[in-house]
């Protein structure tokens, strides 16, 4: 039988850490939309993030996603993308997505393989104003415009860093 967490027997998991037990609250509130589809591309689950940012209701669970898709040209790209998991492939695919018209997403599809037999696959998603607008950020000052806004009480603008 194959490790359960191989991620144990590689040694990046702490041996007292109950992966199980932080799972589902890791996804719930990662920051990001996570969409999981079983292998068949029917809904399983998504996160809060997702039902306020995204096109998620509660009565998409359990219906296949090719059901929702807007675009004629999104259901075979989104076949060709399963049949690549399906072949065998393990990196992700990423693209960039406007499907509601305005909002621009930043999209990875990751397959899920659970003792190497594929089960699903989860879509992470980030806004790419966001994306867009942090790295603004952090060209114009480096770290100094986060260290401002998450640590008040740290350096002055332009003062000496430790």
């Amino acid at each position: 039988m194959t490790e359960r967490f191989p991620e144990r027997a590689e040694r990046r998991l702490h041996p007292d850490l109950d992966l199980d037990a932080w799972a589902g609250r890791l996804v719930e509130q990662a920051g990001v939309g996570v969409t999981i589809l079983d292998r068949d591309g029917v809904a399983l689950y998504y996160n809060g993030w997702a039902a306020g940012h995204l096109d998620r209701r509660p009565e998409y669970i359990g219906h296949d996603v090719r059901g929702r898709h807007r675009r004629a040209v999104t259901n075979p790209r989104f076949d060709a993308m399963i049949r690549l998991f399906v072949e065998g492939r393990t990196e992700p695919v990423r693209y960039v997505a406007r499907p509601y018209g305005k909002t621009t997403i930043l999209v990875t599809v990751s397959p899920i393989r659970v003792d190497g037999e594929l089960v699903g696959f989860s879509q992470i998603v980030l806004l790419k104003d966001e994306v867009q607008e942090l790295c603004r950020r952090f060209d114009e000052s480096g770290r100094e415009s986060f260290e401002r806004e998450m640590l008040p009480d740290g350096p002055e603008e332009g003062s000496p860093r430790p």
